[in-house]
């Protein structure tokens, strides 16, 4: 081989090191960097990320970094902006309550408001009016409807008129409520909700500020006191906040497991103290009282109280059903329950199976 020929030959093997030296310490690099991602720090160093109870430094670096079917969320991290989302079922007898419920809904100054409805054994029109109702009430919140229909006849009989008044019936409609109420909440609760709220959709009177005067109370589940005004006197509503007395805790260990105590009944008389017996003049706004049983027409619960597990039962539990029989499982829990009686609201006091009107005209409201 020439000179000329072997110094070429040597360039060119030269030049081949080099790539191959430059490729194997890519692969060194790459390594080493793979290493300090994906390496646990040791236990005697600090972790370098200022979230200690955050998740781990490669969970952040690979959230920020978006991945084909993959989402990373942390639920560590608590949004400043607490979301509410309002929680209301609608039997077809209380469509045409709905003008003056949306307006409830729309006067509330909370900033961060969701509304979620479960419309239960619709007729042929009242999905319709539904619709109807919620577009010319002008709601600034997003809004979900969920259409549910039962065939059982357990849950048939609740949307039928005149039910609502048989104490015998009780047990049976009220499980079936329950089943609904969480079949909604499960349904419409999100991750980044932070708090839940249940309307009656036959209140009539609420505070504007309702939302951020309960979240101030700052305990796990929070019920206002819910009356009712009529011809200038004002009565007791919601009879299902109560406490417990010596007397009813009594009652309860002389009944069968799963006999279930219906409040507000004069057919079986319970002995408790009621909320709505509980207020006096000189009482603060804000006072709170604990509670061991709640009821169904305005209910605050932290989110998280639904997540770990605590819904509404649709059976016997501690001799309580539905929403007192939540009240009793949350405070079994360890979560704390609590009634305002000083802070009122008011209910039409109709029954939510009055007989329905139908082809009413809505009345739209004016901007």
């Amino acid at each position: 081989m020439s000179d000329k020929g072997k110094k070429t030959y040597t360039t060119l093997r030269s030049k081949r090191r080099i790539v191959v030296l430059c490729v194997i310490g890519c692969l060194i690099a790459g390594t080493c960097l793979l290493q300090m991602l994906y390496s646990p720090a040791p236990c005697n160093e600090e972790p370098s990320s200022p979230q200690r109870d955050g998740l781990p430094d490669t969970l952040d670096v690979l959230a920020s970094h978006r991945v084909d079917g993959v989402s990373f969320e942390n639920l560590n991290v608590h949004n400043s902006a607490q979301q509410v989302i309002i929680l209301s079922m609608i039997k077809p007898a209380t469509v045409r309550h709905l003008a003056d419920f949306f307006k409830l809904i729309r006067q509330l100054t909370y900033p961060n408001l969701s509304l979620a409805v479960l419309v239960m054994n619709p007729g042929p029109t009242t999905v319709h009016a539904v619709r109807q109702h919620i577009e010319h009430a002008r709601l600034t919140l997003p809004v979900k409807v969920y259409v549910k229909s039962y065939d059982d006849e357990a849950m048939s009989f609740v949307v039928t008129p005149g039910k609502e008044t048989v104490y015998e019936l009780q047990p049976l409609r009220r499980a079936a409520i329950a089943r609904a109420r969480t079949f909604l909440l499960q349904s419409a609760l999100e991750t980044h909700h932070d708090y839940t709220l249940w309307l009656d959709p036959l209140l009539t009177s609420i505070p504007p500020t309702l939302v951020q005067d309960l979240i101030k109370v700052d305990e796990d589940i929070v019920v206002p006191n819910t009356m009712i005004r009529r011809d200038g006197n004002e009565w007791g509503h919601d009879k299902r906040n109560w406490q417990e007395t010596e007397i009813s805790i009594s009652l309860s260990k002389d009944v069968p497991e799963d006999f279930i105590f219906m409040e507000g009944w004069v057919e079986f008389t319970t002995h408790r103290f009621l909320m709505i017996d509980m207020a006096t003049p000189e009482m603060q706004l804000l006072h709170k009282v604990p509670l061991d049983g709640i009821g169904s027409t305005c209910i605050l619960t932290k989110a998280n109280v639904h997540r770990e597990g605590i819904n509404y039962p649709a059976f016997p539990f501690k001799h309580q059903i539905d929403t007192e029989a939540f009240a009793k499982a949350a405070s079994a829990a360890g979560y704390s329950v609590y009634g305002l009686p000083a802070y009122k609201i008011y209910h039409s006091g109709i029954p939510d199976n009055a007989p329905e009107v139908v082809d009413e005209p809505i009345e739209v409201d004016q901007p």
